[in-house]
């Protein structure tokens, strides 16, 4: 059973296991774990085994460079920080719903990797850059519990 307080201005319950600037605390380190994943991924890849990271485009064939992994892994964080945002605004048991599309959003994900590298190493290191990544955001973004009572993210 969830105790809560009201006054005029303010709902607060006992289910916000966190304030707002400890949540916004942990997903900026999330989103920062996410890019160091795929950071690490590409520097092992890359330099390391020295993969070719290359991608079939409409225009021709990409590098995959270490500023296109930062960028997207960046974009990635923001992305699933935005959308568990409005999800813990918008209905309780926001963690549960938003880590179920945040799955099958890194499992549609691969289809890029796989359709569009250019070797079998380009599409593993790539794969394993988005499952990687994937695997940090899902772990690391939500607060359980967190959701409308609970007051979200913003």
């Amino acid at each position: 059973m969830t105790n809560t307080t009201s006054t005029p201005a303010t709902t607060t319950s006992t289910r916000a296991t966190m304030s707002t600037p400890a949540r916004r605390l942990r997903r900026t380190l999330a989103v920062g774990g996410a890019v160091a994943v795929g950071v690490g991924v590409w520097l092992i890849a890359v330099p390391v085994l020295g993969a070719d990271l290359s991608v079939t485009m409409a225009e021709g064939t990409t590098q995959i460079g270490l500023g296109s992994v930062i960028v997207a892994c960046v974009v990635a964080g923001l992305a699933g920080w935005g959308s568990l945002a409005v999800l813990e605004r918008l209905t309780t048991g926001a963690a549960k719903i938003w880590a179920l599309l945040a799955v099958a959003v890194t499992v549609v994900s691969l289809f890029g990797p796989v359709g569009q590298a250019t070797s079998l190493e380009a599409a593993l290191a790539l794969g394993a850059m988005h499952l990687g990544v994937g695997a940090a955001l899902i772990g690391l973004l939500p607060v359980r519990g967190a959701g409308r009572a609970a007051g979200g993210d913003r």
